[in-house]
């Protein structure tokens, strides 16, 4: 079976190239709903170069392709080693249009281990093919058109990298030419990794040479484990002891970065029904919002007035790879989709590629500091949420579950992370002018569930 699939990009072709030549372009252009695992990768797409992975389609596929033939700017091609397919070679072109406009074609030539699977599966596979590249071509465009906005190469340093934020704002950073350095907690394996402890207030301090911004995402995941004593002063420690050394750091470096991002929580507001929040509301009263004031606090605890600080409130972050959505995901699938509680409480969410691209406009538009709302301007109610998910799959009705029974069995963790909701808008983001990708619930869902039609 051949596929073949063009796109053109307003990008130049050798930034295109460029693109797929830096590390973490394979997991960057990977559709989310296949939930991709790079094992290990060495080589890049220069001919010998190899990468093992697993897909999970369903079930887990081993894959390990190497790549076999390259030409600057112009082509490069791979084959299947190992994998589900007998044979497979996909051919990567780039062809110059104009100084700013390049004709990219994909080409793949695949069979499966019996001629008569191959005729009875090849619609199937064919469709499959038609989704991921239309969804690879559609985040290449998005890439290049900001890449090619914010032109200037930064070195940002990130905390906490390990996360499933931190890993898709190292795909996503790297593979626009930035030099993206990790504080660490264990030994150092490569050169842009830094060991740190800041329990023990120590840092090496070769991180921050000639940094432009820091970007702090460490925490305890406050949806894993049962909130014990000892895990609620855990989640606690971890956020503030981290966000106030990375402080104290800033404000003694001779040449401090232009930025630091901290990260916060839209948990800040607390539960507060109907009410429209903004930057501006007050706190809430709940164990999360005073963490959020105290994570703040400690951010903004040395101040200097060379460095722009931002406290990123950020919302349900929805993706296929971690997080509530999976969690959601499944029980509609199993076609048992529940709603906990009176399914009122809202759900102030945010795509993982609308927040990939607030933190890039936060590197580079200087006017906006202070906290920040990283939530979509369309906030909707858990009802509305799995609703919108139940119609997109065609599942059946949809079940309440009484709040009691999360009470009982989740205790506060259940309380404030299920049954309690907050209405919030990212207001400065939309008075700077700032373009969501994703304004809609069900156009974001569609998007990475791979539920997109190429019309």
């Amino acid at each position: 079976m051949k596929f073949e699939k063009e796109v053109i990009i307003d990008a130049p072709c050798n930034e295109i190239f460029s693109f797929h030549e830096r590390k973490g372009a394979l997991k960057r252009l990977s559709p989310p709903w296949q939930n991709i695992e790079v094992v290990w990768e060495k080589g890049g797409i220069l001919p010998g170069g190899e990468v093992k992975m697993n897909m999970h389609d369903s079930i887990r596929i081993p894959w390990q392709a190497r790549h076999i033939e390259y030409e600057k700017n112009s082509f490069f091609s791979d084959i299947q080693i190992s994998g589900p397919f007998s044979s497979w070679a996909h051919e990567h072109y780039f062809n110059l249009i104009d100084e700013k406009k390049t004709l990219m074609k994909d080409s793949i030539e695949c069979s499966l281990p019996l001629s008569g699977l191959t005729k009875i599966f090849n619609p199937i596979i064919r469709k499959k093919l038609e989704r991921i590249f239309f969804y690879r071509h559609k985040i290449l465009k998005r890439d290049m058109s900001l890449n090619m906005k914010y032109p200037v190469k930064k070195k940002i340093l990130i905390s906490g990298g390990s996360g499933l934020l931190g890993q898709m704002l190292n795909h996503r950073l790297s593979t626009a030419g930035h030099d993206v350095r990790f504080l660490i907690r264990r030994p150092p394996k490569q050169e842009n990794e830094f060991l740190w402890n800041p329990d023990k207030r120590y840092v090496d301090m070769k991180a921050f040479n000639d940094i432009d911004a820091v970007i702090n995402l460490s925490g305890e995941p406050i949806g894993e484990g049962i909130w014990t004593k000892l895990k609620k002063e855990r989640i606690e420690k971890s956020r503030i002891v981290t966000a106030s050394f990375i402080s104290e750091i800033i404000s003694c470096l001779d040449s401090p970065p232009e930025l630091f991002i901290s990260s916060s929580a839209t948990g800040y507001y607390g539960n507060r029904h109907e009410e429209i929040l903004s930057e501006e509301s007050e706190k809430g009263d709940l164990f999360i919002s005073k963490i959020c004031d105290k994570w703040e606090k400690a951010a903004l605890s040395y101040v200097n007035d060379k460095t722009r600080t931002v406290l990123l409130r950020t919302g349900i972050v929805l993706s296929p790879e971690g997080g509530a959505l999976p969690l959601l995901w499944k029980s509609v699938l199993a076609g048992f989709p529940v709603i906990p509680g009176r399914g009122d409480q809202y759900i102030s969410w945010i795509s993982s590629e609308d927040w990939l691209k607030i933190v890039y406009h936060l590197i580079f538009e200087s006017s906006i500091d202070g906290a920040v709302n990283a939530v979509s301007p369309s906030p909707v109610t858990l009802s509305k949420l799995i609703k919108t998910m139940s119609k997109i799959y065609k599942r059946p009705a949809i079940f309440n579950i009484p709040e009691s029974i999360f009470s009982f069995f989740g205790g506060k963790k259940a309380y404030e992370t299920i049954l309690c909701g907050a209405k919030v808008l990212p207001l400065k983001l939309q008075k700077e002018g700032f373009s969501f990708f994703h304004n809609n619930l069900e156009d974001a869902l569609v998007e990475m569930l791979g539920k997109e039609v190429n019309s």
